[in-house]
């Protein structure tokens, strides 16, 4: 097959359908079919219900452990990027270190579980969820902290308020249900219980439902993009998410030697846009809530082509 055959059956098979999906779940919420309000109850479901069951489902029965070398390289690369990506906001844009910890956010926080979960699951089955998942538990407990922290230190919070809100981060997000429905899974997993049949029954059931589901949810959450805000923060995010990152893990699993199909998920993974939690800690801290929708936003619609490029390169 051609390279060019190979770029139309990825677009075709992979990346249109979960595009699709994401352009229905804008439409319906452009044309009103539901108002944005009502969409919350369906995304209160997809968390704290279907995409758990996918997760619980996908790492229960796997003795694999959890792959500390994938998330070692993962975020050898992850934390120096952010790093780097605050001092450059600081030093080259003039922003604030509260200002910088989001565009830090922006370039390196991608969308591992709405838009990951379902191409990951989609191309690679099971076995990429596995891989994946060792990324997503350790995402929010490393990056959200990290720029937690430089919001508050910025706002001059004692360093009792500096603790109590790291403290309230990490429990934040061990209470999250992705990170809970993994943690849970990996402990059924010690106890050597099979799952019950019925009970398996139903998770399925649920996880089936759950990819499509995140990504009209995705779609339908997506902020309104104003053309006067996507100015060079939001570019410079976007080309460093989606083009240095990937680029920056694809020297580093090579460097390290990780076997496929780790490595090229591994490379999938760093390629995924922008995720809303950037967004969510820009709208907490007042700083560059317009920038940061508006990062999300482009992000997304750039990673069509991205994304294309990079898994048809690999398979």
């Amino acid at each position: 097959m051609s390279h060019l055959a190979t770029i139309a059956s990825t677009l075709v098979s992979v990346i249109l359908p979960v595009f699709g999906l994401i352009v229905i779940g804008r439409l319906i919420i452009r044309f009103g079919v539901v108002d944005k309000g009502e969409t919350n109850g369906l995304t209160s479901l997809i968390f704290w219900i279907l995409l758990p069951s996918l997760l619980f489902l996908s790492i229960v029965g796997n003795r694999t452990s959890p792959r500390l070398d994938v998330i070692g390289i993962y975020f050898a690369v992850a934390l120096p990027l952010f790093a780097l990506s605050v001092l450059g906001g600081i030093a080259l844009m003039r922003m604030t270190v509260a200002q910088a910890a989001v565009f830090g956010l922006n370039a390196a926080f991608g969308n591992t579980v709405l838009l990951g979960i379902p191409i990951v699951g989609a191309i690679w089955g099971a076995a990429g969820l596995t891989i994946l998942l060792s990324i997503i538990a350790a995402h929010s407990l490393l990056l959200l902290p990290a720029a937690t922290v430089l919001v508050e230190l910025d706002r001059g919070g004692h360093r009792r308020d500096l603790v109590r809100t790291v403290r309230d981060t990490v429990v934040g997000s061990l209470k999250n249900p992705i990170i809970s429905s993994i943690m849970a899974a990996t402990a059924w997993n010690w106890t050597g219980i099979p799952v019950p049949e019925a009970l398996r029954r139903i998770l399925e059931l649920l996880a089936q439902a759950a990819p499509a589901l995140a990504l009209i949810s995705l779609g339908a959450s997506l902020p309104v993009l104003r053309r006067g805000n996507v100015g060079p923060p939001v570019l410079a995010a976007v080309a460093i998410k989606l083009a240095v990152m990937p680029l920056c893990m694809g020297l580093a699993v090579a460097a390290a030697s990780i076997p496929q199909p780790a490595s090229i998920i591994m490379i999938v993974t760093a390629a995924m846009p922008t995720g809303a939690n950037a967004f969510l800690l820009a709208h907490r801290s007042g700083a560059m809530m317009e920038v940061s929708a508006a990062t999300v936003v482009v992000a997304t619609v750039v990673s069509v082509a991205t994304l294309t490029a990079i898994i048809s390169a690999a398979i």
